[in-house]
């Protein structure tokens, strides 16, 4: 009997749902941060952004006005991951003061880079004004596989009451096929890994586990039972896999993020938002990634009614200095204590 590579892929399967923080798909904001959610995704598109908005705009780790930084916002600063991650051609990005000719130029870039048009730019405010910045990041991949898999019966998941389309490798199919994946180890009915070989650059690797540890765990284990894995990595003759169709359409809005003050600057984020879309069959894979970050100027400070106002009026004696810029010195002093002859 055959040895079963089921490769059931129960940290992201999902046919098309909208983000829920207890629900269906948790975006997350880290490949390290930690969630109980059942279904969850991470992609590094928001980083992106996050990164632009630091270095070019705010020019110094984002902290807000009296909070703790939280792991999350820690792990943003750090720049955990980065651009040069990505092969060039998988992404753009693009930052500055809002305009619509900004917001223009980023559609006329997507288009001509990716042949895609954004879910996100028309929602979000562009125009001009004091503190008003923004930071873009489109992510797109495509990729093939060597050869196409073959479509396999539709069957449940999880034990589920529905029936899902599921591609792969069965028993009557074609030899060729086995030349698509490779074992990174096989522990067990219900511990196992392969890796799925494309036309482009882009590694798939698929890890059945029941585990429900962050990302960066899970990919460390994954890499240290194949390096102790003894057995054959070859996909061989009596082996099958069997792989579930994916259609995922997620989507966050980073309001813990917003209508913060950023210390050192009179600037908060008034939108963070991400998208996702991910498809998954027996052709290849596609994927689909939008960020941006605005921000805005604070708003007033209320009246601390524990504070007496203080009012700075220049209508009385005062002294005024001019600097050139980048100089220490002054080139000019003024003091103005009768206005009779100055104001002629």
């Amino acid at each position: 009997m055959k040895k079963i590579l089921s490769i059931l892929l129960s940290v992201l399967f999902l046919s098309g749902a909208a983000f829920c923080a207890s629900g269906k798909t948790d975006i997350l904001t880290l490949f390290s941060t930690k969630s109980n959610a059942d279904n969850k995704i991470w992609v590094g598109t928001f980083q992106l952004v996050f990164n632009d908005m630091k270095n070019n705009i705010i020019k110094h780790n984002i902290e807000f006005v009296k909070e703790k930084q939280t792991k999350d916002l820690k792990g943003l600063n750090s720049e955990e991951f980065t651009s040069e991650m990505l092969n060039p051609s998988s992404y753009y990005t693009s930052y500055g003061e809002t305009s619509i000719e900004a917001k223009e130029e980023i559609k006329k870039a997507i288009k001509e880079k990716f042949n895609e048009t954004s879910d996100i730019l028309d929602s979000m405010d562009w125009t001009k004004g004091l503190g008003k910045y923004y930071a873009y990041a489109m992510l797109k991949k495509e990729f093939e596989f060597l050869n196409e898999f073959d479509k396999l019966e539709n069957s449940k998941f999880n034990n589920s009451k529905e029936e899902y389309e599921y591609f792969g490798i069965g028993n009557d199919s074609d030899k060729v096929l086995d030349d698509n994946l490779a074992v990174l180890f096989y522990d067990g009915k219900d511990d196992y890994a392969v890796r799925l070989y494309t036309k482009n650059d882009d590694i798939v690797y698929l890890y059945r586990t029941d585990k429900n540890d962050s990302f960066d765990k899970l990919f460390e284990k994954m890499q240290k039972q194949s390096k102790k894995f003894k057995g054959n990595r070859f996909f061989l003759a009596q082996d099958t896999v069997k792989i579930p169709n994916l259609n995922i359409k997620s989507e966050r809005k980073y309001k813990e993020l917003c209508n913060k003050q950023i210390k050192g600057t009179d600037i908060m984020f008034s939108d963070a938002i991400e998208t996702i879309q991910l498809q998954l069959d027996n052709k290849g894979g596609k994927v689909k990634s939008e960020a941006a970050i605005m921000t805005k100027m604070c708003a007033l400070p209320a009246v601390d009614p524990k504070e007496k106002p203080r009012n700075f009026d220049f209508d009385k004696t005062f002294v005024m200095f001019l600097i050139d810029k980048g100089k220490t010195q002054p080139y000019l002093a003024l003091r103005v204590k009768d206005l009779k002859d100055l104001t002629k």
